[in-house]
């Protein structure tokens, strides 16, 4: 054998046991996703709520006996001026069901429930839901709140 065979045969080897390795790694990769997919969705099956919960923290309102408030939930809240609301606004520019924060696959969603004057997150106008992330701010009419987890 020619020493430029040996060099081709290593290198066909070393080549060929790169991608052993990487396939074993996107193999191990998948099962593991595969079992924390399967345990995330048994738990949002079993109706499991995370033991943080999240909550909302008034830093601006209209009616002033709100600010400091902190509302805490688990797997949802709704924000509006119908008493059937969690949060309940005194505010002309919410509607009567204005937005909803919901948990998903212990993330939680924020939706627009279709406002007259649109539901702010983080100074921008929120266009159908978005995740929320601690410390995000939130604004409705005059009413702002602090998400936390």
């Amino acid at each position: 054998m020619t020493e430029g065979l040996v060099i081709k045969i290593v290198s066909v080897v070393a080549q060929y046991g790169m991608l052993l390795w990487l396939l074993y790694f996107v193999i191990q990769l998948g099962t593991r996703m595969w079992r924390d997919l399967a345990t995330v969705e048994s738990s949002d099956a079993a109706g499991t709520v995370s033991p943080s919960g999240a909550s909302l923290t008034v830093l601006a309102a209209e009616d002033e006996s709100l600010v400091g408030r902190r509302f805490n939930f688990d797997r949802k809240i709704t924000v509006g001026r119908g008493a059937d609301n969690d949060i309940v606004v005194a505010d002309a520019f919410a509607s009567h069901h204005h937005a909803e924060i919901t948990m998903r696959n212990n993330l939680y969603i924020i939706e627009d429930l279709g406002s007259a004057n649109y539901t702010y997150v983080n100074g921008r106008v929120l266009v159908g839901k978005a995740y929320l992330r601690p410390g995000d701010e939130i604004r409705i009419g005059l009413l702002a709140l602090k998400f936390a987890r």
